[in-house]
C-alpha cells in the first residue's frame, strides 16, 4: 500500500475492536485499540499509516522480518450515523444516551434537554458532532418513545427507524374521507357484472384487507371460466392526487407483527377497496377460461364488479380441501375477532346448500390449479417454500400465539392463479408494448453458483452444473430433505440476486417466466397500481401516458428500495416479538425446555435454529458442563469433549433452556438442557 491513501469503511465488532473494508482489498485491515479516533462504526474514513513499533532485538524470531503496517483513522470522509435509537441512562450526575445499536458502545452526551425522559426510556436522538479533543459524542433528543421494556415502545422503535408512519397527512386523509362508503349504481356502468356468479375469498387469519377473490363459471360451451378479481384501487386513487402521491411516496404498505402500516388509509385499504364478504365491489379482473381437464384455451382482461359470497381463511380452505365432513367443518371455531377484519358469517351459520357450494367450487378450482403448479414445476420454477410462523399479539403487544404455517394446498391453490394472472397481465403489456413496472429476478452470477457448490459439499449434497435449471430444482430437493435444510436454503437465496422492479420486462429466473408482473396486491403495493393504471388506459382505448411512462425508471428503483426498507422493518417486528416470547421464560422453575437443531459451529460456541418458532439463538461454550472439556474441533464442523463420545454436531437436535436476552442486540443466548 505504501503511502497510498487508504479509504474504507469502519466496522467495530460487538468487544469493540475495529476494522476498516477498504476499496480494492480482500481482507480487512485491523486498527489497534484508540486508533479509530472520533470515527463511529459505518463511518467512511481515510487510514494513515503509523510508525512501526520499536521492538528489542530477538534472534530467535524473525531477523529482517518486515514490521507490521500499522493504520490509524486520519481523516472521517463521510459520517453514517445521522439519526438513532437509544436508551438514556444517568452516570455521574449527567443523562447520557446509550445507542441500541451496540457497534455504537460509545454513550452519547446530550445537547440540551432530555424533553422529559426518564432513566430506562428509548428515545430518538440526532447525531450532533464528535471533535477531538472531546471523549464522548454528542447528539439532541428528537422523542421520546416510552419506557425502554415496553413492546409498545419497541414497535414505535422499528417506525422511527425505518421512517414509516401509521398516519397520513390531512390533505390524504381529506381524499380517502370523500372516498364512498359503498359502490354507487352508476360506478358500475361499462363493466362486466359478476355478482351473481360464485365468489369467495381465501386469505391469512389476520388479514385486515383483501386485495384478490376467485370466481367459478360453467360457460354454455361447458367449459370452466375462473375469474382472478383484483380490487380496483385504481378507481379510488386519481393519478397526481394526494392519496396518489402518497401511496407513491411510501411503495407499499409495511407488515410488522400486530400492525399494519398501510399505504393507503384505512377507509381504502380496509374498506371501499378490500373484497369483503357480502358486498358491492369494483375490480379488474382476469378471466381464464379451461377446458374440463384443466387445459387452459384463454384469458380476458376485464372491468367487473362483483360481491363476494364468502370469506375464507386458509385454515377453513384446507377442510374443504381434505375432504371433511360438512358437520366437522360447522364445528370448526371462526376467526377469533380481535385477529382478523371482517371474518364474515361463521361457517356454523351457514346452510349446507352454501356449504356444499363452497366446497364444490374449491374442489373445481384445486384440480385446475394443481395441473397449473406441476406445469410451472416441469418449466423448471424453482420450489423456494420454506417453513414459516406468525406472531399473534394481544393488544399489549405481547406474544399471545404463535403458529406454524404450512404451505398447503389453499395456500397453493391462491398462489397458482395469482402467478398466473401476473405472468398473463405482463404478456399482454409485453405484446402491446404498453408501458409498466415489472417484477424482474436476474440470474444468479455463476461465481456465486461455484461458491454455492463448494458450501454444500461440506455437508455431503454433491451438485452437477447449477448454471443448469434441471440441477438447481435437484439440489433443492436435496436440500429439503436434509436436516440443516431452512439453514442451507438460506444460503441458496444469498447465493441468488434478489428480485426488483424495472420498467423492461427482463424475465424471472425463480419463477422461469419470461414475462412477470405484480398486477394481484394494488391495495398494498404501488407498483401494481402502476400496473392498473396501464390496464384501465388499454381497456379504455386511450394512448400510453407518455409524461408518466419517462419517470418510471425512477420509479421502479424507488419501489425496490421501499420494498427492501418494508421486509427489513418486518423483520426485526419479528425479532422483537420472539425475544419478548422466550424472556418470559426466564427464570421460570421448572426451566421451560425447547427443541433445537444446530445449524452453525462458531469459535465461541454454537448456533442453533428452534423448529417451532424458528427463532434463531446461541448457546456458547462456557454454559457447557466444565469438567466434560469441550472445545471446537479442528475441522470447525463440531464441538467435542475430552471423551470423543461427547460430541455436539452440526444438524444434531438438542434441548436447550433460554439463558438470556439481549435486547439491544436481538440476540437470544440458551444452554443445554
Amino acid at each position: 500500500m505504501g503511502k497510498e491513501k487508504v479509504r474504507g469503511v469502519l466496522f467495530f465488532g460487538r468487544q469493540g475492536r475495529a476494522k476498516v473494508h477498504a476499496d480494492g482489498l480482500d481482507e480487512p485491515i485491523s486498527l489497534a485499540r484508540g486508533a479509530s479516533g472520533t470515527a463511529l462504526h459505518g463511518d467512511t474514513v481515510e487510514l494513515r499509516v503509523l510508525p512501526p513499533k520499536k521492538k528489542k532485538f530477538d534472534r530467535r524470531k524473525g531477523r529482517g522480518k518486515p514490521a507490521k503496517v500499522r493504520h490509524e483513522v486520519g481523516k472521517i470522509v463521510k459520517r453514517e450515523t445521522h439519526e438513532f435509537l437509544g436508551y438514556l441512562k444517568r452516570d455521574s450526575g449527567r443523562n447520557l444516551v446509550q445507542a441500541e445499536n451496540s457497534r455504537l458502545f460509545i454513550p452519547f452526551k446530550i445537547l440540551g434537554d432530555a424533553r422529559k425522559g426518564q432513566t430506562g426510556d428509548k428515545v430518538v436522538a440526532q447525531f450532533v458532532r464528535w471533535d477531538p479533543p472531546a471523549r464522548i459524542p454528542t447528539c439532541k433528543i428528537l422523542r421520546v418513545l416510552g419506557p425502554g421494556d415496553d413492546p409498545i415502545t419497541d414497535h414505535k422503535g422499528i417506525l422511527a427507524k425505518y421512517g414509516l408512519n401509521s398516519n397520513f397527512p390531512p390533505k390524504v386523509m381529506k381524499e380517502a374521507e370523500a372516498c364512498p362508503g359503498k359502490v354507487e349504481a352508476k360506478e358500475t356502468n361499462g363493466r362486466k357484472d359478476y355478482r351473481k356468479v360464485f365468489t369467495l375469498t381465501i386469505d391469512p387469519l389476520d388479514a385486515r384487507d383483501f386485495d384478490d377473490a376467485l370466481s367459478l363459471l360453467k360457460t354454455k360451451e361447458g367449459d370452466w371460466e375462473v375469474g382472478v378479481h383484483i380490487a380496483d384501487v385504481s378507481h379510488y386513487t386519481p393519478l397526481g392526487s394526494s392519496l396518489d402521491r402518497e401511496a407513491s411516496k411510501r411503495g407499499n404498505s409495511t407488515y410488522l407483527v400486530g400492525e399494519v402500516v398501510p399505504m393507503l388509509p384505512h377507509r381504502l385499504s380496509s374498506g371501499i377497496c378490500s373484497l369483503v364478504e357480502n358486498e358491492d365491489r369494483l375490480v379488474k379482473s382476469v378471466l381464464f377460461r379451461f377446458k374440463e381437464d384443466g387445459t387452459p384455451i384463454g384469458a380476458e382482461l376485464a372491468e367487473c364488479v362483483i360481491r363476494s359470497d364468502k370469506r375464507l381463511t386458509y385454515e377453513q380452505a384446507i377442510l374443504f380441501l381434505r375432504g371433511k365432513s360438512l358437520e366437522q367443518i360447522k364445528r370448526e371455531k371462526p376467526p377469533p375477532s380481535r385477529y382478523s377484519g371482517n371474518p364474515g358469517k361463521s361457517l356454523s351459520e351457514l346452510p349446507d346448500e352454501t356449504l356444499k357450494e363452497i366446497n364444490l367450487a374449491i374442489q373445481r378450482l384445486w384440480s385446475i390449479a394443481s395441473k397449473l403448479r406441476l406445469a410451472r414445476m416441469k418449466a423448471g420454477s424453482l420450489d423456494l417454500e420454506s417453513p414459516d410462523v406468525k406472531i399473534l399479539v394481544n393488544a399489549k403487544g405481547e406474544p399471545d400465539r404463535i403458529l406454524q404455517m404450512e404451505n398447503d394446498e389453499s395456500h397453493q391453490l391462491i398462489e397458482e392463479f395469482m402467478l398466473l394472472a401476473n405472468q398473463t397481465v405482463a404478456k399482454k403489456l409485453r405484446q402491446r408494448k404498453i408501458p409498466g413496472i415489472f417484477r424482474v429476478h436476474p440470474e444468479p452470477d455463476p461465481e456465486n453458483l461455484d461458491e454455492l457448490r463448494n458450501f454444500l459439499a461440506i455437508f455431503g449434497i454433491s451438485c452437477g452444473e447449477l448454471t443448469s435449471r434441471k440441477e438447481v430444482n435437484k439440489m433443492l430437493r436435496t436440500i429439503n430433505k436434509h436436516p440443516l435444510a431452512q439453514v442451507l436454503r438460506i444460503k441458496f437465496l444469498r447465493s441468488m440476486k434478489q428480485a426488483c422492479y424495472r420498467k423492461t420486462p427482463d424475465g424471472h429466473y425463480g419463477l422461469a417466466m419470461r414475462d412477470y408482473l405484480h398486477f394481484t396486491s394494488p391495495i398494498r403495493r404501488y407498483a401494481d397500481l402502476t400496473v392498473h393504471r396501464a390496464i384501465e388506459r388499454e381497456l379504455a382505448g386511450q394512448k400510453p401516458n407518455r409524461k408518466s411512462e419517462q419517470n418510471l425508471e425512477g420509479l421502479a428503483k424507488h419501489l425496490s428500495v421501499t420494498e427492501r426498507n418494508s421486509v427489513d422493518a418486518e423483520r426485526e417486528s419479528v425479532k422483537d416479538k420472539l425475544l419478548l416470547y422466550y424472556k418470559k421464560d426466564l427464570g421460570k422453575q421448572p426451566a421451560v425446555t425447547h427443541r433445537a437443531i444446530i445449524t452453525e459451529i462458531a469459535r465461541k460456541g454454537f448456533f442453533i435454529e428452534l423448529p417451532d418458532t424458528l427463532a434463531r439463538g446461541f448457546v456458547p461454550i462456557r454454559t457447557l458442563p466444565r469438567e466434560l472439556g469441550y472445545r471446537v474441533a479442528s475441522n470447525g464442523a463440531s464441538i467435542v469433549g475430552r471423551n470423543p463420545k461427547n460430541r455436539l454436531k452440526l444438524g444434531q437436535e438438542v434441548k436447550v433452556i433460554i439463558d438470556k436476552v439481549f435486547i439491544s442486540d436481538k440476540q437470544l443466548d440458551f444452554r443445554l438442557a
